[in-house]
């Protein structure tokens, strides 16, 4: 085989195109590992005070928050008036995360 064909048959086994061959060869997304933490009364709707979790690179923090709702509807009622952290800062929902963030999940404060 010509190593321009060869080239061109690693080229598409790595993006996902059919080869030649019989097969398909899909694109690997790689997977990120972070550390989510619960609090208050969402601690006590997961059962979580904190867990690993494993998420596709690029993922944004209400994705992850999507993930932990279809496990617990039940946190979905708190959404609109929760805040979400990422290391410590509270930041946008859509903010991305990456390898070894530690995502914090609060829910609203009261007091007198």
């Amino acid at each position: 085989m010509e190593k321009s064909q060869e080239r061109k048959q690693a080229k598409a086994c790595a993006t996902g195109v059919r080869t030649g061959y019989n097969f398909r060869m899909s694109s690997v997304v790689p997977n990120i590992r972070v550390k989510v933490l619960f609090f208050g009364r969402l601690r006590e709707l997961t059962a979580l005070a904190e867990e690993a979790e494993e998420l596709p690179e690029g993922a944004t923090l209400a994705q992850v928050f999507e993930r932990y709702a279809e496990r617990y509807p039940k946190l979905v009622g708190f959404r609109n008036s929760m805040v979400v952290s990422r290391n410590q800062e509270f930041v946008a929902w859509d903010t991305r995360v990456a390898a070894g963030d530690e995502i914090a999940f609060l829910p609203p404060v009261s007091g007198g």
